[in-house]
C-alpha cells in the first residue's frame, strides 16, 4: 500500500480517493475535482484544517504528526501541508464534490445592452473582480436576476465559462408582461444589477465527457443562449465530437446571431446547424427548413446510439422531442434539460 499510495475516505461519501505517499491531503483532493476552502497552501492561513477522524499523518509544517484511532476525539490537520501514513477517515466542512458549483449572490456591473432583433436584446454584464466574489460555472447553466422590489427570474448564461467574468444573457422583452418591463426598464437605467447564480444541472463540461458521443442541442427561441454557452466552450477546448445544433422559431424574424452558428460549421468539420421555422406562411422570403424542431430531428436520426439531447426550450417543445425521440428507441436519461427540474411531468 506504501508503494501504490493510501485511501482517504471523505465524509459520507463512499468512494475513497487515493493519495500517493508523498502527495499532500489537498493536492490529491484538487486532483480528484473536489473543492475546499483554503488560501496560502503553505501552512499558514490554516483556513484548510480538517478533521482527522482515523488514521495518522505527517503535517510537515508547522512540522507534527497526528494520529486518531477514536472518531469521538477533535484532532485536525492542514490538507496542504498533511500527507498520509495510512489510510484516512476525514471529515471536511464545506467540501464541494466534482462538478458542485457554490451559488453566490453578488452585484454585477451592467455594460451593454443591444437590440438582436425585433424583440431579443443581448444584455452584456461584469462580474465583480473580488476574489471571495469569483464564480465558478459550468457552460449551460442560467443565473437568477434579482429586482430592486426583490421579485427575480431566470435568464439562461449565454457566454462561455472561459470568457471569465463577462457574462451574456439574451432577453426577449415581453411588452405586456409587467416582469418583463421592469427587467427592460432596470438594465437599461440602472448601472448595476445583483444576481445569483450559477444554477441548474443541464450543463456540460468538456473534460468529462465520453469523445464518441454525438451531441444534439435543440433550441426555441432565446433557449439558443444555453446552446451558445455550450457549444462555445466545447469549440473552445476543441473537443471531436459531432455536434448537431437545432433552432427552431416561428417566423423567421425571430431568428437572432444566425451568422455565429453558420460560422461554426465553417471553421469546424463537426458542428452541423438546422434553423426551422414553423410558420413558413409567415416568412415568405424563408428558403430553409420547415414544420416543428422535433420532427426536423426525426428527419435527420434514423437511430440514436451514442446521442445524447439538450433541449433548450418551453415544457411543450422538450417533451415533444423527448416523446418522438422515444419512438426510435432513444431513452429517456440522454435527454438532459432544465425543464425537467422546474416542470416535471406528473
Amino acid at each position: 500500500m506504501h508503494r501504490t499510495g493510501f485511501q482517504l475516505y471523505l465524509n459520507d461519501i463512499a468512494q475513497p480517493v487515493r493519495v500517493l505517499p508523498d502527495q499532500t491531503l489537498l493536492a490529491a483532493l484538487e486532483e480528484a475535482g473536489y473543492r475546499m476552502r483554503r488560501s496560502c497552501r503553505n501552512g499558514v492561513c490554516e483556513i484548510c484544517e480538517i478533521r482527522l477522524q482515523h488514521g495518522r499523518v505527517q503535517q510537515h509544517y508547522p512540522q507534527a504528526t497526528y494520529q486518531n484511532n477514536n472518531a469521538a476525539e477533535d484532532v485536525r490537520v492542514l490538507t496542504c501541508t498533511a500527507t498520509p501514513l495510512t489510510d484516512l477517515w476525514v471529515n471536511i466542512e464545506g467540501l464541494k464534490a466534482p462538478g458542485e458549483k457554490s451559488v453566490k449572490k453578488l452585484v454585477s456591473d451592467i455594460k451593454g445592452i443591444e437590440s438582436l432583433n425585433h424583440d431579443v436584446y443581448r444584455v452584456r454584464l461584469q462580474l465583480p473582480a473580488t476574489g471571495s466574489l469569483a464564480i465558478d460555472f459550468t457552460a449551460g447553466q442560467y443565473l437568477d436576476m434579482i429586482l430592486p422590489d426583490g421579485k427575480q427570474c431566470s435568464f439562461s448564461i449565454g457566454s462561455a465559462p472561459e470568457q471569465g467574468r463577462d457574462l451574456e444573457l439574451h432577453i426577449r422583452h415581453m411588452s405586456d408582461s409587467e416582469m418583463s418591463n421592469a427587467v427592460m426598464a432596470h438594465l437599461q437605467d440602472e448601472a448595476t444589477v445583483e444576481l445569483e447564480l450559477p444554477k441548474g444541472d443541464c450543463c456540460l463540461a468538456a473534460n468529462a465527457i465520453n469523445p464518441k458521443t454525438h451531441f444534439i442541442f435543440a433550441a426555441a427561441s432565446t433557449g439558443f443562449a444555453q446552446v451558445k454557452s455550450v457549444v462555445e466552450h466545447l469549440l473552445a477546448n476543441q473537443v471531436p465530437n459531432q455536434i448537431s445544433i437545432y433552432w427552431g422559431a416561428r417566423v423567421e424574424e425571430d431568428l437572432y446571431l444566425e451568422a455565429l452558428p453558420e460560422q461554426w460549421t465553417k471553421e469546424h468539420a463537426n458542428v452541423s446547424f438546422v434553423p426551422v421555422v414553423s410558420e413558413p406562411e409567415s416568412s415568405p422570403n424563408w428558403k430553409g427548413r420547415t414544420g416543428l424542431l422535433p420532427a426536423a430531428v426525426l428527419e435527420d436520426f434514423e437511430n440514436f446510439d451514442g446521442v445524447e439531447i439538450f433541449a433548450s426550450g418551453s415544457p411543450g417543445m422538450v417533451y415533444a422531442l423527448l416523446d418522438a425521440a422515444e419512438t426510435r428507441g432513444f431513452n429517456e436519461a440522454q435527454m438532459h434539460s432544465d425543464v425537467f427540474a422546474y416542470a416535471p411531468r406528473v
